[in-house]
């Protein structure tokens, strides 16, 4: 066997790839089956399918018709599926602005989103200073980390920025970071009224994080664009205020192709 091979079947896990396959057995000409049909569909024994369907219903990927009793496709999937579709179509109206903005300034461009309480990196372009920033496409972190976490939570309200910090408490990354919540909240209401945030390494030292809103046509935020660059690259405030209005404008030319309209 080789080793390709050998780690693909090392690493599933039996029930869920049963758990997959019920979730398979549903397609356009399948909408609804009840359970004699997934237990003959996927082959499993009644008991086993009937816990599986039990499971996958209460998370929300399946829910069952209370008139016919019937099984459907739940609206966790069409959540799912509508983040992905989201950051398909974020990362496409993205694209050209990160660009522009890392040749305009040679700095790292971020863009993340906020997905069960965490911020995901959805895409990059990579700096060219002598510092590298870690996070990297695809990685999580807290939802209040840096200079997007903090634009992110800067859009929700005071209940929800408590329970998110309760969660997953304010951490001291750097010397210059808050980990005062009623600090943090005070800061969260300035990035709300200025529509960006300006950072002294409060992520990371040696770092200055420039970051603002990406909105869609709801008006949400739905994701945060920055850029990080070094300290003793860009001290003076002239410098700095241009690179905040560089920020902007990127975000704001996303958004517009979001469908989002200032008025």
């Amino acid at each position: 066997m080789n080793s390709t091979g050998a780690k693909n079947r090392r690493y599933k896990v039996q029930s869920v790839e049963r758990a997959l396959d019920i979730l398979d057995c549903f397609s356009f000409q399948n909408r609804e089956m009840n359970l004699s049909d997934l237990v003959r569909k996927t082959g499993l024994n009644k008991t086993t399918t009937k816990r599986l369907i039990s499971n996958l219903a209460d998370r929300g990927f399946l829910r069952q018709n209370p008139n016919t009793k019937q099984y459907q496709l739940g609206m966790r999937l069409f959540e799912l599926g509508g983040i992905v579709f989201s950051s398909l179509s974020l990362r496409h109206a993205a694209a050209y602005p990160m660009s522009r903005l890392q040749n305009e300034t040679g700095a790292t461009v971020l863009l993340g989103t906020a997905m069960d309480d965490e911020i995901v990196y959805v895409d990059k372009r990579e700096g060219k200073g002598m510092i590298r920033i870690s996070s990297d496409i695809g990685w999580r972190r807290p939802l209040h980390y840096g200079m997007l976490g903090m634009v992110l939570m800067a859009d929700l309200d005071s209940k929800e920025v408590r329970r998110i910090l309760k969660k997953s408490p304010l951490q001291g990354h750097t010397p210059f970071s808050i980990t005062d919540e009623d600090a943090f909240s005070l800061r969260l209401g300035e990035i709300r009224k200025q529509n960006y945030v300006l950072e002294h390494q409060e992520a990371l030292e040696g770092v200055i994080g420039i970051a603002a809103p990406i909105r869609d046509y709801s008006r949400k935020v739905i994701a945060a664009l920055g850029i990080a660059v070094t300290l003793g690259q860009h001290r003076s405030k002239k410098e700095l205020d241009d690179l905040v209005a560089r920020v902007k404008k990127a975000c704001d030319e996303i958004s517009h192709d979001l469908g989002y309209l200032r008025i």
